[in-house]
């Protein structure tokens, strides 16, 4: 069984910089901290939106990218019961919980600390 990597690509490596999105979408995308920040930044820009890390502004960002968000499994899931249960292999997923989102990724949680324990709402998979 898998479990959690520590994973922080913030270039200056805070550990306090609010930054869970941009982290998830560095992995996600594949790209750097400064591209994955810059192009919420600028999507947001285009359409006259401030709160670039809020849940419906990624839900829709994410949307706009071809990712179709989809609800946890069931209510009450942790992320650690999701990727135990129900995370594949070669799957990467973002996950988001309360006022976080974090990646999954070969059915490792790859974040600051481990979040094994927080309650998923939804999740976006890419293979």
């Amino acid at each position: 069984m898998n479990g959690f990597a520590y994973y922080n690509p913030n270039p200056k490596g805070l550990t306090n910089a609010y930054d869970c999105v941009v982290r998830a979408y560095t992995y996600f995308f594949g790209v750097t901290w400064h591209k994955a920040f810059f192009d919420a930044i600028n999507w947001c820009a285009e359409r006259g939106l401030v709160r670039w890390n809020f849940p419906s502004i990624y839900t829709q960002y994410l949307k706009d990218k071809g990712y179709q968000r989809h609800r946890a499994p069931r209510k009450g899931i942790t992320v650690g019961q999701f990727r135990d249960e129900f995370a594949d292999i070669n799957k990467t997923y973002i996950i988001s919980g309360p006022h976080h989102l974090t990646i999954i990724a070969k059915k490792d949680i790859l974040d600051l600390g481990d979040c094994s324990d927080m309650v998923m709402f939804a999740y976006w998979e890419r293979q």
